[in-house]
């Protein structure tokens, strides 16, 4: 068999990639399903959600600086080398 454009990347993944990914599904899924309650909806439940959305959010964020931070101290133990 032929394989024509395969792509193989062979560079590490993130740390956090993967739980930045549930992090932001999880995210998208909220925002869904408060795009679908109407005007009609519980005030509660719309509150929970954006709450819920806001803190998605804010750790979304935090984990990017977290890996960011990683990456930068990765980095400088590679040039001591």
């Amino acid at each position: 068999m032929k394989y024509n454009n395969v792509i193989i990347d062979l560079k590490p993944r993130p740390v956090l990639q993967e739980l930045i990914e549930d992090l932001t599904n999880k995210m998208l899924t909220q925002k869904a399903v408060l795009a679908d309650c109407g005007e009609y909806a519980d005030p509660y439940l719309v509150q929970g959600l954006e709450a819920d959305i806001q803190l998605l959010d804010e750790v979304i964020e935090r984990c990017y600086a977290q890996q960011e931070l990683i990456d930068l101290r990765n980095e400088q133990l590679i040039g001591l080398n």
